[in-house]
């Protein structure tokens, strides 16, 4: 008698059920990302274009004001004030002299670590929890669905 024919492959969405444990594991890192951001003296625009502006070659006006939706006139403003909070640097495009690409001090490196510290705290200690097994499952489920999503290693 053959061996029964093995399962289909299960191609259906993932379950609701993971979605929303997913939501519920988002919402707390962002719960703890809240009260750190909380202690930082930015906007949510100057944040966010700080965070644009982490880069090896910086960012231009332009790409900060398609990644806040705004327009120049606004980028302007938000990287001034960020300038003289030592945060920002602006330099010559050295592409284009007409442009200035505006690139992360160290100063604003040390407010960035500062918040990613508190999140990779809360998550070593939810992830010391785990057993080395469950941590390992964990590395490689994320690992997969990082893949799946295009994300580089």
């Amino acid at each position: 008698m053959p061996a029964p024919a093995p399962p289909p492959l299960d191609t259906r969405p993932a379950s609701d059920d993971s979605l929303r444990l997913l939501q519920i594991v988002m919402r707390l890192f962002r719960t703890t990302d809240v009260a750190s951001l909380c202690t930082v003296d930015l906007t949510m625009p100057q944040l966010k274009a700080l965070l644009l502006a982490d880069s090896s070659a910086g960012v231009s006006h332009g790409e900060i004001a398609r990644g806040l939706g705004v327009g120049l006139s606004t980028v302007t403003g938000i990287v001034d004030r960020m300038v003289e909070h030592g945060l920002v640097e602006r330099h010559t495009d050295p592409d284009d002299r007409r442009l200035s690409r505006v690139r992360i001090t160290p100063r604003g490196t040390d407010l960035l670590d500062g918040l990613w510290a508190s999140r990779r705290e809360r998550l070593g200690q939810a992830l010391a929890a785990l057993s080395p097994d469950d941590r390992t499952t964990l590395h490689d489920v994320l690992q997969h669905l990082a893949d799946l999503l295009g994300e580089p290693q």
